[in-house]
């Protein structure tokens, strides 16, 4: 604790220890030890431009025949929402909860979150690269953080993609060009920092005219180049560096340094028997929303449990297969109008 200077010119001891003890905590005060502070409250979300501050989109055609070409980004000319979790710890328990054949995948992708409990600013996530066999959930798991934190997530399927025009847009002497399907994610959700997971990015095609896909993605993952990315459709300096990056492959030996050293790698292993009940009830209520049911809807007894265990052999997708056919024998015993 700083204590006060005072000045050898003071006459009355009496008025100096008087003033000295208003600076010096009662020994009852300083021996009852300060209660324990709790988790800082992280800042509400705010708003940022991506764009420059003099950047316009031409005029909206009147002829109601001419179609906007824009439309897809136009939402960047306003300033996009910055997303700020709340109950970050509580939040990450419960993806750990949701995931738990992959706690280290969750805890590198927690570090932003957790840099932002420790400095009470939005941190910049490092872009996370997911390897494991097929079916582990790699992607799964991406996405299940993400929305449990609130961010908005886009997949998509790199082995798809043909070039790396669909990430870095098209010029606009093409009659079919269009931007970055990094900003058109970020228009249509109004968020700077969306999640994007690559999945299957050791799929890329390598032989390929404009490009490939890893060597597109080399500019995002780099902080300094992000910050002023330029859209071949737009031709103009677009900040994407608040991007949270999750790429997904089944092996590292056709993911290139440079893209590695870009990333924090973390190895995704098979879920196990002991994971399939937690893992189901993700499933569940999956499902419950893609069918527009409330949560609770469907229920799992421990017979079902159980037999969804036996069958199980490490493989996500098959245990999704097992579960839709669980809850489609308890449709067809639904009581009937």
């Amino acid at each position: 604790m700083s204590r006060k200077r005072f000045s050898s010119s003071a006459t009355d001891d009496a008025d100096s220890l008087e003033v000295l003890m208003k600076y010096w905590p009662d020994e009852d005060e300083a021996s009852v030890p300060a209660e324990e502070e709790a988790d800082p409250v992280p800042p509400s979300d705010r708003m940022i431009r991506v764009l420059p501050e003099e950047f316009a989109f031409p005029a909206i055609p009147r002829n109601a025949r001419m179609p906007d070409r824009y439309a897809s980004v136009r939402r960047l000319e306003q300033p996009l929402r910055l997303h700020v979790p709340d109950f970050v710890e509580s939040r990450i328990d419960l993806a750990l909860q949701s995931c738990p054949h992959a706690t280290d995948a969750v805890e590198a992708m927690a570090n932003a979150e957790r840099e932002l409990m420790a400095w009470g600013t939005p941190g910049r996530m490092r872009p996370v690269l997911l390897v494991g066999p097929p079916g582990s959930g790699k992607s799964t798991v991406a996405r299940l953080y993400h929305e449990t934190m609130g961010h908005a997530v886009h997949k998509q399927n790199v082995a798809a993609m043909s070039d790396a025009l669909s990430l870095m847009g098209t010029h606009q002497t093409y009659g079919d060009s269009k931007p970055s399907i990094v900003l058109e994610a970020m228009a249509r959700t109004g968020m700077a920092n969306i999640c994007m997971i690559m999945d299957e990015v050791d799929k890329s095609p390598r032989e390929c005219r404009n490009g490939t896909v890893q060597d597109a993605l080399l500019q995002f993952l780099d902080l300094a180049e992000a910050r002023t990315f330029r859209d071949v459709f737009l031709n103009v300096p677009v900040d994407v560096s608040h991007i949270r990056w999750v790429m997904t492959a089944n092996s590292l030996e056709a993911i290139p340094a440079p893209l590695r050293s870009r990333c924090a790698v973390v190895h995704v292993p098979a879920p196990t028997v002991e994971h399939v009940p937690a893992l189901a009830w993700n499933i569940v209520r999956e499902i419950e929303v893609e069918r527009n049911l409330q949560p609770g809807w469907f229920d799992l007894s421990t017979y079902e449990l159980a037999q969804l265990q036996n069958v199980f052999a490490g493989d996500m997708r098959m245990l999704r297969r097992c579960v839709e056919i669980v809850l489609r024998e308890q449709v067809r015993h639904w009581p009937r109008a």
